[in-house]
């Protein structure tokens, strides 16, 4: 468990007002992130409702991983593949190198997990120890329930920042970067408490960029995919699942009742009490007959039927399913009527949507901080601009999307060469710079072959008169310079 400092040696007044304010708004927002993490990984206590379960039924240990199926459904649909540049020239090696150092592509990937867990997740670009062997700039990642920040809306982007750096297993904080539009204040640990290590300058935007899943005027942080209504239904999941196991434990066997015994038919040899799951489970049972030699009678109810537990389990399925834009059949639980394809597409569409709109709301932070880093790693001062080149969220198959491709190009709407056709075959940025570094070694050698080649028959004898002209020219002045 972290314990956040209250007081850092070294801040002035205002920037310790600012800490404190900041830190306070982390806290109450940590608790809540937290739950929210324990949901997405399985790890939800069980919320009995008091009648329907006993009490050794909160010993079970029972799983639901309906939340991870939202997360990772709608997360890999948003997928980052690189960038390109606005002016569709070709990016410049410090972009390439920040991007690589980095391994933009896999922190692309945790930061969006954790933004749509926990609604937000902020990016950084930080100074890095080259003596250490770090690069010169570090993008990283800050979750929300270590991170937390101050809107500004005339700006619309962060206007303050307070971002914890952790260890791995989570337990201690190695750094601490306070972020404002002046300065960004680094803190590290020291003995005791912690103390101001360096500041550095910022030039009018704070290197900190927010990515928040549906942000609105109201909550420009976003909205958690991991809703109360998600929360709900896997509780009631939860529950249902436990009952069925209960049942399967306790009610497997139908009941019996017996009729004229008495309590000592169900004593062994020695005299104790055979135990009543035996009784149960026993294939063949043999009771003497009474002290008037009556036959007892053996009877036996119904079995219990597990269908109650299966029709309530479909229909929280169906309801989460409608909550979080997937296809019932996703879900893990087999119905009688399987959805249709036209339900399945519709499904798929929905899901298609929301991952076009993350693709928006992730894709200016991205260039942002890619923009800022190169701000920081170079000393000339020149910035590339460029957008996020995005996978298709409704991830076609290869042959479709070539079919589509070739279907245009052929009908002369896109250059075969072209990014836009590049986008639609959804090439990597390493297989695109492959491509053109191809074409312009096709454009050099045709070049060079119509250098080599030799001139026409009809252009030859123009040449050869002209020639024939010049040198008769040049004869007749030598001629007339010699008269």
């Amino acid at each position: 468990m972290i314990t956040f400092p209250q007081t850092i040696s070294g801040l002035t007044t205002d920037e310790t007002n600012l800490y404190r304010r900041l830190l306070a708004r982390l806290l109450r927002k940590r608790s809540r992130n937290r739950i929210r993490t324990q949901y997405y990984d399985g790890r939800n206590a069980l919320k009995d409702i008091g009648y329907s379960l006993p009490p050794i039924a909160k010993d079970i240990e029972i799983v639901v991983g309906w939340p991870e199926k939202a997360i990772q459904a709608l997360a890999n649909r948003v997928v980052l593949d690189g960038v390109t540049t606005n002016d569709g020239s070709e990016l410049s090696s410090r972009v390439t190198d920040i991007m690589d150092a980095n391994d933009l592509k896999n922190t692309a990937a945790s930061a969006h997990t954790d933004a749509l867990v926990h609604s937000c997740s902020f990016l950084a670009a930080l100074a890095g120890d080259t003596e250490s062997g770090e690069s010169d700039v570090i993008i990283q990642e800050f979750t929300a329930d270590t991170a937390t920040g101050e809107w500004d809306k005339r700006r619309h982007g962060l206007q303050d920042a307070l971002l914890f750096d952790v260890t791995d297993d989570g337990r201690a904080i190695t750094g601490i970067y306070l972020m404002t539009y002046s300065q960004t204040v680094s803190i590290v640990p020291s003995n005791p408490g912690y103390q101001v290590y360096s500041r550095a300058s910022n030039n009018g935007r704070i290197p900190c960029e927010l990515l928040a899943y549906r942000p609105d005027s109201k909550r420009p942080f976003g909205r958690s995919r991991i809703s109360r209504a998600v929360m709900s239904l896997t509780d009631s999941a939860v529950r249902t699942f436990l009952r069925s196991e209960m049942q399967a434990e306790l009610y497997s066997v139908p009941p019996r009742y017996f009729l004229g015994v008495s309590e000592d038919m169900f004593k062994d040899d020695s005299g104790n009490m055979i135990p009543k799951w035996k009784i149960m489970l026993d294939q063949v049972l043999a009771l003497p007959t009474d002290k008037n030699g009556e036959k007892p009678e053996v009877g036996q109810f119904q079995q219990y039927s597990f269908e109650p537990h299966s029709a309530q389990l479909r229909q929280t399925a169906t309801m989460f399913a409608s909550a979080t834009s997937l296809p019932p059949d996703e879900m893990g639980v087999l119905t009688d009527n399987p959805s249709s394809a036209e339900a399945i597409d519709k499904s798929a569409k929905e899901l298609c949507l929301a991952a076009e709109q993350c693709q928006g709301w992730f894709g200016r932070a991205w260039g942002r901080i890619i923009e800022r880093a190169q701000t920081m790693a170079g000393s000339d001062g020149t910035v590339q601009a460029v957008s996020c080149q995005w996978r298709n969220p409704s991830t076609p198959s290869r042959a479709a999307a070539a079919d589509a491709a070739v279907k245009l190009v052929s009908a002369g709407i896109l250059p075969a060469d072209s990014d836009v056709t590049y986008d639609m075959l959804d090439l990597s940025d390493r297989q695109r710079r492959t491509l053109r570094m191809e074409q312009q070694n096709a454009r050099s050698r045709d070049r060079i072959a119509q250098l080599k080649m030799p001139a026409p028959a009809s252009e030859a004898t123009h040449e050869g008169q002209r020639d024939t002209g010049g040198a008769a020219a040049g004869t007749a002045a030598t001629a007339g310079q010699s008269a």
